[in-house]
């Protein structure tokens, strides 16, 4: 099993090398093979890392973010190719990077405790986003809804994937707030 692992990892990595060469200069149909390809690799691999940890709540939790986020790549980078649809697509995309970071949240409080400070962190970080999209001059027009929706949910896997380091430094909780951030 660890050998199937180490493929995927590598497979994963070399498809996100090259998905980010072809973004530059591929066409949009190009571009969506590879970040599908890519995307379905990093699910392999958590599949596999799940099956190799064992059946817990904690790895199908992960696993079911992973399937998310794979979908929620696949649906923005749809928008290149059909630019009709793009709102839709957009919304759809998002939609399911929130819910695949939901399960990432129910995971992380399977393993660690639920404090303060977790909130705290989720929402100063929601702060920072909030306040830096102005300098910036990020208009969001009707999209605003959703994107904060999914600021505030990754703020608050942020706070948790932070205080895991902290209360319990160890591996997993260092690869964690990897994923994390």
């Amino acid at each position: 099993m660890t050998g199937w692992i180490w493929i995927a990892g590598v497979l994963a990595a070399l498809l996100a090398a090259l998905y980010c060469r072809v973004s530059y200069y591929g066409s949009p149909q190009v571009k969506l093979l590879f970040k599908g390809a890519a995307s379905l690799a990093f699910v392999v691999l958590g599949l596999l890392c799940a099956g190799k940890a064992g059946a817990s709540g904690y790895a199908a939790l992960m696993s079911l973010g992973l399937v998310l986020g794979a979908v929620g790549d696949v649906l923005l980078q749809w928008m290149e190719c059909r630019p009709q649809n793009r709102d839709g697509l957009f919304r759809s995309g998002l939609g399911a990077f929130l819910a695949g970071h939901v399960f990432y949240i129910a995971a992380f409080m399977l393993v660690m405790r639920t404090t303060f400070l977790q909130f705290a962190l989720a929402f100063a970080l929601f702060a920072a986003m909030f306040i830096l999209q102005f300098p910036a001059k990020v208009e969001l027009g009707a999209q605003k809804a959703p994107v904060y929706a999914y600021a505030a949910v990754i703020s608050l896997m942020a706070g948790y994937a932070l205080c895991g380091v902290f209360y319990a430094p160890q591996l997993r909780t260092s690869l964690m707030l990897a994923g994390g951030l």
